[in-house]
């Protein structure tokens, strides 16, 4: 177990963060953790386009991204 920890912490550095969508939890739904998959670059891009293509918010269910206001 520890091997494993200090393996971890040894290739944090390198690592990338954030989260692959489809391996998100139902916990995991929170608009926070939706945020954080994604860039800010990234997040603000898809906010714009469901505020055009959604601005009622109708598909908001599983990782939702609410439109921008």
């Amino acid at each position: 177990m520890q091997w494993t920890e200090t393996t971890l912490n040894d290739l944090a550095p390198w690592t990338l963060t954030g989260k692959y969508l489809n391996f998100m939890a139902a916990e995991d739904l929170d608009p926070e953790a939706v945020r954080a998959a994604y860039s800010p670059e990234t997040f603000r891009r898809l906010q714009d386009a469901k505020k055009a293509y959604d601005p009622a918010n109708l598909f908001r269910l599983n990782h939702n991204i609410a439109p921008r206001d």
